[in-house]
């Protein structure tokens, strides 16, 4: 019995690498789509993307679509907030969240390419 729950153990030991990388990919649209997509999705009433497409131009309008964003900026914005948008604490989005988006709007990790 001992042998099988050791063979069982490393088993799972040797899977989960394979599934973190998936795991830190799903993260970062994850925290997209529960603190950002609201205001900065791609419809026609998501109040982000219409500010950027008014103020910065509508190449720009779409953050998933930019690549002109470095990420500590993205970082500091979403921590500090600008203009109408809050900033997001440690205790709303995590350190590891908030690199697992940054990752995400940069289009290091999307995982929603052939969906």
């Amino acid at each position: 019995m001992r042998a099988g729950v050791v063979a069982i153990m490393a088993t799972l030991v040797v899977a989960l690498p394979a599934q973190a990388p998936a795991q830190e990919e799903n993260a970062g649209r994850a925290a997209y789509d529960r603190h950002c997509i609201h205001c900065h999705d791609a419809d026609d009433e998501a109040v982000g993307t219409l500010q950027l497409g008014r103020t910065r131009g509508e190449e720009f309008a779409l953050l998933t679509e930019r690549d002109d964003l470095a990420g500590e900026y993205i970082s500091a914005i979403v921590r500090n907030g600008l203009n109408a948008m809050p900033g997001f604490l440690p205790s709303e989005l995590t350190e590891a969240q908030l690199a697992a988006l940054v990752d995400y709007v940069m289009g290091e990790s999307d995982t929603s390419e052939g969906e």
